[in-house]
């Protein structure tokens, strides 16, 4: 009997090729929300230092132009916090995106694995019918023989 061959090796290790693409491509996806989480986060201290630092001066008393150039500096710390949150929201929404395409790459490749498991398996079964059929066939040809 032929040695087994499944017929859609070439479709299996193109999914399978298509699915290291996409878990790549996530894994850098990934990593960017991961960077910007960092970015933010700096952001958000930078603010909140500098509302300390605001806090403090207040405290201490300071003129209407130093209390108007905090508000500005405040002002513009802020939007910059809400940037960095936004490019978060972003990435996060196509590491998803991503994160989707590997799952849907996933089921295509275990659904030919599978298939190819299951002819394996029929090959497998036919394979071994053959042999206990050849076995038989001995069998009775050695009975034939010492009976004559």
């Amino acid at each position: 009997m032929k040695k087994f061959k499944f017929q859609l090796d070439t479709v299996l290790r193109y999914k399978g090729q298509v699915l290291d693409t996409r878990l790549q491509e996530h894994g850098q996806v990934l990593a960017q929300v991961h960077r910007q989480e960092d970015v933010l986060e700096e952001a958000r201290g930078n603010l909140w230092d500098y509302l300390e630092e605001y806090r403090e001066k207040q405290a201490a008393g300071m003129t209407v132009v130093d209390a108007m150039k905090y508000q500005m500096g405040i002002e513009v710390l802020e939007r910059a916090v809400q940037r960095e949150e936004e490019k978060l929201r972003r990435l996060r929404q196509l590491e998803e995106e991503k994160r989707a395409r590997v799952v849907e790459a996933k089921q295509e490749t275990s659904t030919l694995e599978r298939l190819k498991e299951i002819k394996q398996g029929e090959y497998n079964s036919a394979l071994a019918k053959e042999e206990e059929k050849l076995i038989d066939d001995l069998v009775s040809a050695r009975r034939a023989a010492q009976h004559v």
